[in-house]
């Protein structure tokens, strides 16, 4: 009885303490965290996210490749908005960028050409790198990894690799199936160089990752999409059979920047959401062929800027601070966020979890939604928000090297990515801004920032 009156006392005179406290609401006071941010299920706008995806897929800034003017701008983009989101910068030395030094860029300085013609030069045939031709790289026991040289500029006869007596000495050859002893009696006569036929791939093709696929070598080395490598034989077999192939790569080391803002709500821990902001780049200067990369990864970066919005018109209504991180150098290896993961906004104890959105709202739910990273104790929560949101074609894996989420995971941080995988147009000239499903990119955008603020913002 007396505890019962003692807990009844204390009841009375927390309301009063309540009651007489200037600006509080009841409700306020007895659940605080009834006015904590919980969803964003009818704060996004897609008019926003389709600007943002417009002008990032957009040819003003052309596929966006880490070390580019192009990339500049898309990054510069993000600053801006950030900006006006009212969100702290990551320094006062350089503003909303993180730079780093990075060693592979992979740009054109300039495009890569090839024609061939008739000895008499009255005829000729084009083809394109990406439409038709890609550079190899590959491991040969007796060469080690055999790359394309980092400029090519000559003429030479394109000849059909036989297995007889040839002299190869000052021909570029034409072979169906490369292997170490092939590439041993191309090397010893004095071969400029060899055009392989792909089978692996489909065309337009880029590769991607790191610049060290080249090298200083003078030798040509191509893959050539199958339909590209039987036009040349058949060329070949008509007398159009001097090639002209030019192309320089600009591979040295350059400095690029992840942009990154905070929403600084006074808390002493931080989350983390993230988005890559590189693509692939430009391809054919003639026609502005370049990789529009709209959901790898524009569509990750819109997520990114409009939860930006929403949680900064919403500042009041969270508990813990915020860092938007638009990362650069993902397609080249992920070097952004590594940088970041050595670089961190605070220390590491003070992050709390981080949510990076690597293509969202592809084709259809058609399309499995990956959810990969260090997942720590959120696999329950991350089964119950896809089923709240009717997410049920989804995966969960473990933490893998293959999005930004990983670094942060190494270091035992709670580090998701969200990787909606429409192979259809991944890393195509295809991946432009008309193929997403914004209806699916709102649903999942709404789940993940449910899974993060229910999770975290407490």
């Amino acid at each position: 009885m007396y505890k019962s009156l003692a807990k009844l006392s204390t009841l009375i005179l927390a309301f009063f303490l309540v009651a007489c406290t200037p600006g509080t609401t009841d409700s306020e006071s007895l659940n605080e965290e009834t006015n904590l941010l919980a969803n964003v299920d009818d704060l996004i706008s897609i008019e926003n996210a389709q600007e943002h995806i417009a002008y990032l897929a957009g040819t003003e800034v052309g596929g966006r490749a880490s070390g580019s003017l192009d990339n500049q701008l898309a990054c510069q983009y993000v600053a801006d908005h950030f900006e006006d989101y009212g969100l702290t910068p990551y320094s006062e030395e350089t503003g909303y960028f993180q730079p780093y030094l990075q060693p592979y860029t992979r740009i054109f300085s300039e495009f890569f050409s090839f024609e061939v013609t008739n000895t008499a030069k009255t005829s000729s045939a084009r083809y394109r790198y990406a439409y038709d031709f890609s550079f190899f790289y590959a491991n040969f026991t007796a060469f080690g990894l055999v790359f394309s040289g980092l400029a090519f500029d000559d003429e030479a006869q394109l000849i059909e690799f036989d297995d007889t007596s040839t002299n190869y000495a000052d021909k570029i050859v034409l072979v169906g199936s490369i292997t170490s002893a092939i590439l041993t009696d191309l090397y010893n006569d004095g071969a400029k160089g060899a055009i392989i036929r792909d089978t692996d791939y489909n065309y337009p093709s880029i590769e991607y990752g790191q610049g060290d696929m080249f090298d200083d070598t003078d030798f040509l080395f191509l893959y050539a999409a199958p339909e590209s490598y039987d036009s040349l034989l058949s060329n070949i077999s008509s007398g159009l059979n001097q090639a002209d192939v030019s192309y320089e790569i600009d591979n040295v080391s350059k400095t690029v920047n992840n942009v990154i803002g905070i929403l600084d709500v006074g808390a002493s821990n931080n989350i983390i959401v993230s988005a890559h902001i590189d693509h692939l780049g430009r391809f054919d200067a003639e026609d502005d062929g370049y990789y529009a990369g709209a959901l790898d990864n524009a569509s990750g970066v819109a997520g990114m800027l409009e939860l930006a919005r929403i949680y900064s018109e919403n500042a009041e209504k969270l508990a813990k601070n915020i860092i938007f991180i638009a990362y650069n150098g993902e397609e080249a290896g992920l070097y952004g966020s590594q940088h970041y993961s050595r670089n961190l906004v605070g220390e590491k104890a003070d992050t709390r979890a981080a949510f990076n959105l690597d293509m969202i709202g592809g084709g259809s739910n058609e399309y499995k939604l990956e959810i990969i990273g260090n997942i720590g104790g959120l696999t329950t929560a991350v089964e119950t928000k896809c089923a709240d949101y009717d997410i049920d074609n989804y995966t969960i894996y473990g933490n893998q090297a293959i999005s930004d989420h990983y670094w942060l995971g190494q270091m035992r941080i709670v580090s998701l990515s969200f990787v909606h995988f429409d192979d259809r147009f991944y890393h195509r000239p295809a991946d432009t801004e008309d193929k997403i499903n914004y209806e699916v990119f709102a649903n999942q955008l709404s789940m993940i920032a449910s899974l993060m603020l229910t999770s975290y913002n407490k």
